[in-house]
């Protein structure tokens, strides 16, 4: 296999949060404006859709927008998924400084183990919609569509990746998917359109409902899985090093916030509020094999920003409980599992730009955390 087409399998492969996004998301999103530059840093085949950041990510895959090639007949965006509904309920009691401060202390908690390999496994939800030509998605001149879809459908699968450390410096990463794929439709019209159609294969995170799985390695590209602070990567490496008290903590945030605030990589500049700023990479972090220390500064430094918020405890759409927290001046929702202090979804409910829908990235984190080998899972 040559090298390019090495590279595009490796992109198709990347774990969803940086799927490939359309313009309008990152004018939408500009603190995800950096996964550009990342995707873009490889040689990117644009008829796959890959897997990761968010998105982030990722999921995380699935993201934000998609962009519609120009031969599609369907497009497929980030679905609401089952249980559109914010959430199953809501506890008035429910203080945030105290539930934030408590979600610290259980970090804190936590032991600080270190392994071979960072796992994790996501599940990414997608809506495969008509075809429906109009601004910004024409249909190509002189190039014949075929017979439209009109039909709904909407796709669910999972992703794993891991990232592990080598001799030196070195990193191998490995991903695997698409897993466990389930499709359901809104009406039994759009199933019945969907067989009409001859029951063609729908797109899902790194394939279509009639792929197997496939396992992917590769030694470069760390870029496509860093963690990312405004538009800074944190290296792979450098992750454990990540300051363990919130004083520290916040210092090195604010540090970057400055920068980004006089304007980041790929364009990119910063709220000027920084708990904005904090909240929306809160995830990434999250997600990352930080050190109990840092995950429970970084909820402390939370609990103190004035434009965090809970607002309530949910079921979130794998039927986990969990408590909602979102920021004023973002579409951006985290879930945290109240006991363990484990981060369970990230959700972006973004609005439309002018002339274009409202939709949302919906990623639900099923499982992480360190194995001895590439290709192993954590013990249940």
């Amino acid at each position: 296999m040559k090298q390019d087409e090495l590279d595009n399998l490796i992109a198709a492969l990347k774990p969803a949060a940086v799927a490939e996004l359309a313009d309008d998301a990152y004018a939408r999103r500009p603190d995800v404006a950096q996964v550009r530059a990342r995707a873009d840093a490889s040689t990117v085949n644009s008829r796959l859709v890959p897997a990761r950041r968010p998105v982030r990510r990722l999921a995380l895959a699935g993201v934000a927008a998609v962009a519609v090639a120009a031969t599609a007949l369907a497009v497929a965006v980030p679905s609401d998924g089952p249980g559109d509904a914010p959430g199953a309920g809501h506890d008035g009691t429910l203080d945030t400084r105290t539930f934030l401060l408590a979600s610290a202390t259980t970090a804190a908690k936590q032991p600080a183990t270190r392994g071979t390999c960072w796992y994790k496994r996501t599940r990414m939800w997608q809506d495969i919609m008509p075809f429906k030509p109009g601004a910004g998605v024409p249909t190509p001149a002189g190039k014949p569509m075929g017979r439209l879809q009109n039909f709904q459908a909407r796709t669910a699968s999972s992703v794993e990746d891991w990232a592990c450390a080598q001799a030196g410096t070195g990193m191998r990463f490995g991903t695997n998917g698409p897993l466990d794929i389930k499709v359901t439709f809104p009406t039994k019209k759009d199933e019945a359109a969907w067989k009409a159609a001859g029951s063609p294969p729908l797109d899902v995170n790194d394939g279509t409902t009639v792929s197997k799985p496939r396992m992917v390695t590769y030694s470069k590209g760390s870029h496509l899985v860093n963690p990312v602070i405004g538009s800074h990567e944190i290296e792979w490496k450098t992750i454990a090093k990540l300051p363990a008290t919130d004083s520290a903590l916040e210092s090195y945030l604010r540090r970057l916030w400055r920068q980004d605030r006089r304007g980041g990589a790929h364009g990119y500049t910063a709220p000027a509020d920084f708990g904005q700023y904090v909240f929306v990479s809160a995830w990434d972090l999250f997600m990352a094999p930080t050190t109990p220390g840092t995950r429970a500064a970084l909820y402390r430094i939370l609990a103190r920003t004035p434009s965090v918020h809970v607002t309530g405890q949910i079921t979130d759409r794998l039927g986990r409980p969990g408590v909602a927290i979102t920021a004023k001046g973002t579409s951006v929702r985290l879930v945290v599992d109240r006991k363990t202090a484990h981060l369970l979804d990230f959700e972006d409910q973004y609005t439309a730009l002018p002339g274009k829908k409202a939709g949302s990235e919906y990623l639900a984190f099923e499982s992480q955390g360190w194995v001895n080998k590439l290709g192993a899972t954590p013990a249940r």
